[in-house]
């Protein structure tokens, strides 16, 4: 009798103390930033910046070219709102050839300025451009402008976990009893990071050493931030961490409105245009005392194209991603359900199945056995394998 209240009692709090160990209140946390930068570098390649050429075979010919190259980048996150800018890999050069002036950018807003009952609402605006212009000395000029915008608005929210789940993998691996009001600092401290390393300096060593020192002090471990600034090198830590990459929480349905405009001119001119429309939604949450992760998403984009003939697309899908955790960090299985349908202007279906069993024998000996089904039942596969250090 007494070990049969014992098991029960077993099973009905030790889920209660797993289940108190994942703080599911903090998955919506959600800490502001910001962040911008601008480097130049020499934009011929290499870094290079100024080349003059002198060739003298079979007969002298001389060659001076000068360019750069461009990145910006601008982040703003807060708490219900997030700015992205960036402008990677514009490029101007100026030569003995011609003048080529190719401006490239991106940005992304999204806000959560209203809501729909109880629900949080928000709008979004992106989009990129990639423009070109080309005048080569004794010749016809060429320019090409490509258009990207997405418009949309949308319902609910999802929130990345992966944080969260690293922390208290983090405090585990260092003997730490996590505390949600720890796990809420540290937090704080992590989401700084990319801030912290994109701040101007003479430097950056010191600001990697002093976000780690201030991440140590925030974990009580203040005299191991040098262990902690390399504990992903860890073959057990880097291991179980693996488990929670990718993991979100919450739910999404959104619509979105995707023109895409294309113009060129040079010795001919073509215009496109195509229109997409994106609905789609997902839905992500842990299960039974955060043993199970689920993930569903899902989309339908009817489209019209212009180029190279008008035509009429209809296609919709979804992925299911599901993880079981074991006990034991060093098991996990990860599996994944892909199917997209394409409606017109053929119909063509492809469902991809896998599933995958990992396991950490040793922290030197990985193993992993899995099946995969593609094509649509076309193509089955078992597979398996792992690596070991032998010395």
């Amino acid at each position: 009798m007494k070990k049969t209240l014992l098991l029960l009692l077993v099973v009905l709090v030790l889920p209660m103390l797993i289940f108190a160990t994942s703080y599911p209140s903090l998955y919506t946390l959600d800490f502001p930033y910001m962040y911008q930068s601008l480097s130049v570098t020499g934009g011929l390649g290499g870094g290079e910046a100024f080349n003059i050429t002198i060739d003298t075979s079979p007969a002298v010919t001389f060659a001076a070219d000068a360019g750069l190259r461009g990145n910006y980048e601008y982040v703003n996150h807060q708490e219900n709102s997030h700015l992205f800018l960036s402008s990677a890999n514009s490029n101007l050069s100026l030569g003995s050839t011609g003048i080529v002036i190719n401006p490239i950018a991106n940005g992304y807003y999204r806000n959560y300025a209203f809501s729909l009952g109880s629900m949080p609402a928000y709008y979004r605006i992106s989009g990129g451009i990639d423009m070109l212009l080309n005048i080569p000395f004794g010749g016809g000029p060429f320019f090409r402008i490509e258009l990207s915008p997405v418009v949309g608005a949308g319902i609910g929210r999802m929130y990345n976990i992966q944080p969260i789940k690293t922390i208290i993998n983090t405090m585990n691996h260092f003997g730490i009893t996590p505390s949600e009001e720890m796990v809420k600092e540290v937090a704080q401290i992590m989401y700084s990071f990319v801030e912290r390393m994109k701040t101007y300096s003479n430097d950056d060593s010191l600001l990697e050493a002093s976000y780690y020192r201030d991440l140590a002090k925030a974990y009580s471990i203040e005299d191991k931030a040098l262990e902690l600034s390399r504990v992903a090198t860890s073959q057990v830590f880097a291991f179980e961490s693996a488990r929670w990459a990718g993991l979100m929480y919450g739910w999404n349905a959104y619509a979105n409105v995707m023109p895409s405009i294309t113009f060129q001119t040079g010795t001919t001119s073509s215009f496109t245009f195509d229109f997409g429309l994106e609905l789609g939604g997902q839905w992500a949450t842990l299960l039974a005392d955060d043993t199970i992760y689920l993930s569903v998403r899902g989309n339908i984009i009817p489209a019209i194209e212009t180029s190279p003939a008008f035509q009429f697309n209809l296609d919709m899908g979804g992925n299911v991603n599901a993880r079981y955790f074991f006990d034991n960090p060093r098991m996990w299985v990860d599996s994944n359900l892909t199917l997209r349908v394409n409606l017109l202007p053929t119909f063509a279906i492809n469902l991809n199945l896998d599933g995958q069993f990992n396991y950490l024998i040793a922290p030197n000996f990985t193993t992993y056995a899995g099946v995969n089904i593609l094509r649509t039942f076309d193509e089955f596969s078992i597979v398996a394998g792992g690596e070991i250090r032998v010395f």
